[in-house]
């Protein structure tokens, strides 16, 4: 028969558990820290992979910018064009397209800017890690992006809608007086969207001056005829009476009179 003795220990203390106690907490609490630590490291390099696309897409933000100015522009000239061709055919109906002041042109083209990396940002919740006051400039920046895009979707449909007519004959002498008042529509129409848009690029580089050529309030009041009527020494006297109706910090400047 094979005894089986039990494996004798001294006797277990009170100060023997604190210490086991003490070894299990302390190897939580190092656990833990570690656990942290890799944790802490991986949102520190999600952040600074953030930061690097969101400047990699403002530079290309920025190329797209001075792109959009450029179609802001050649936009703006295409519709006076369009109003001049159109008004002088609403005059002289039937004019042959070889004897109008111009040709019309409906074209228009969509602006670049991209908000992919921003979009990813927030998707992934990494600005819940970046400090809050550079999320806001950044959604403020964004914001302005997204209103210069809405401008394509505004002024395409309108376009789309003036071409219409070249479905069944290009040659705009053909159209009818009543056709010739609808595309003049179409041209205000258009013209009106593209303040908007106008608008929201001088308020894209106002947020961030770094988007150049800057588009100016000059540019916009030039399209909308204003910068003449505000500066018209003419009109001083009807400039100083719409100033006792602005509050003091809105009032125009009173050009000087001629003399």
């Amino acid at each position: 028969m094979i005894d089986i003795h039990p494996t004798h220990h001294g006797s277990f203390t009170l100060r023997d558990f604190f210490i086991h106690l003490g070894i299990v907490v302390l190897g939580i609490l190092i656990a833990i820290g570690l656990e942290q630590t890799v944790e802490y490291i991986h949102h520190r390099h999600q952040v600074a992979e953030t930061r690097q696309a969101l400047v990699r897409e403002r530079d290309s933000n920025r190329a797209a910018y001075a792109v959009a100015v450029h179609e802001f522009q050649r936009q703006d000239a295409a519709m006076v064009n369009n109003l001049i061709v159109l008004r002088y055919l609403e005059q002289h109906p039937g004019t042959p397209a070889n004897r109008l002041p111009g040709i019309l042109i409906w074209h228009a083209m969509r602006s670049n800017l991209s908000d992919s990396a921003w979009n990813t940002a927030q998707q992934s919740d990494v600005t819940v890690l970046m400090p809050q006051n550079e999320v806001r400039t950044d959604a403020h920046l964004y914001d302005r992006i997204e209103a210069a895009n809405r401008g394509f979707d505004l002024i395409w449909p309108v376009i789309v809608q003036a071409r219409l007519y070249a479905l069944e004959n290009p040659d705009p002498s053909h159209l009818t007086p009543a056709q010739v008042a609808k595309e003049i529509e179409f041209c205000h129409a258009v013209l009106t969207q593209h303040y908007v848009e106008g608008a929201a690029l001088v308020q894209l580089s106002r947020t961030d001056p770094t988007f150049v050529p800057a588009l100016s309030p000059n540019d916009l009041n030039s399209l909308m005829h204003v910068a003449s009527e505000e500066n018209d020494p003419a009109l001083a006297s009807a400039i100083a009476l719409t100033n006792n109706r602005l509050p003091p910090s809105s009032r125009l400047p009173i050009p000087e009179q001629h003399r």
